[in-house]
């Protein structure tokens, strides 16, 4: 039986108004340093605490012609084919619609919003290029945190095991239903007590608190798990801690290797 959030019973049924700008894109391909934004949708969601008032809710969907066609690896994901977007204009042409609904945010929220912040700030800079950290809202980071032992975090998984998507119309891997998705899941877990903050500033908080990290993503122990090579080998571990690009670049990691090691302050050493 389906565990359904009542949207109107969170953890604050009062409170500060807080006005949240989920939104999503889709791209030409999967690097934000290289890729281009082919379709993107913005939902502003106005809550009283953490209580959502329907209707004032403001939106914007609009395909966007990016510099270079689409591949077709990436069509295979979001099914826009440069057909599509024959017609559309470019990115620059919907910032005006962009920036009013951006402006009037309090929070931006996407899954993997680094991702599309990252693409939207070199794209639209004088809309999205000076969001700082405390008005980001990751709910993939926020996902890890809640659901640490799942085997996946992507949307679309979560969409299906926590049933999200019983109210709503379109298809998988498109802007807005994406941006919707975003949304339920967050509703859904203010809404059933999975968490309970008591203010969106909070929920942020959480959010950006560190993850811990099981597996090298990079260098000579890529693939392996962190805790083994904390043990095996703790000169390479200790000139981590000394590099000033791993707590820039690798957060996570960084205080996960603190904890490992039980040597806050050893980075100095």
């Amino acid at each position: 039986m389906k565990n359904e959030p009542d949207l109107f019973s969170g953890t604050l049924d009062t409170g500060e108004e807080t006005r949240v700008l989920f939104l999503d894109t889709e791209t030409t391909g999967p690097d934000p340093e290289t890729a281009s934004v082919c379709e993107i949708a913005l939902l502003l969601s106005t809550y009283h605490g953490f209580r959502r008032d329907p209707a004032a809710d403001l939106t914007l969907q609009r395909l966007v012609l990016p510099p270079e066609p689409v591949p077709p690896e990436a069509s295979a994901v979001h099914h826009i084919t440069n057909c599509m977007l024959e017609g559309s204009p470019a990115v620059s042409g919907i910032a005006d619609e962009a920036a009013e609904l951006a402006g009037r945010a309090d929070l931006i929220c996407a899954h993997n919003l680094p991702y599309d912040l990252t693409i939207l700030a070199r794209e639209l800079p004088g809309v999205f290029g000076g969001i700082g950290a405390e008005k980001q809202l990751d709910s993939l980071r926020l996902s890890k945190h809640l659901w640490p032992l799942i085997p996946s975090h992507a949307l679309q998984a979560l969409r299906y095991r926590f049933e999200l998507d019983a109210d709503l119309k379109g298809e998988a891997h498109r802007a807005m239903f994406d941006t919707e998705l975003v949304r339920a899941l967050v509703e859904y877990i203010t809404g059933t007590g999975l968490l309970n903050p008591g203010s969106w500033r909070e929920l942020v908080d959480y959010t950006m608190s560190p993850l811990e990290v099981k597996i090298f993503t990079f260098g000579k122990y890529r693939g392996k798990l962190v805790e083994d090579i904390a043990a095996q080998d703790r000169d390479y571990i200790m000139w981590l801690l000394k590099q000033e690009w791993v707590p820039q670049d690798y957060p996570d990691l960084y205080h996960t290797i603190l904890d490992k090691t039980s040597g806050r302050g050893r980075a100095h050493d």
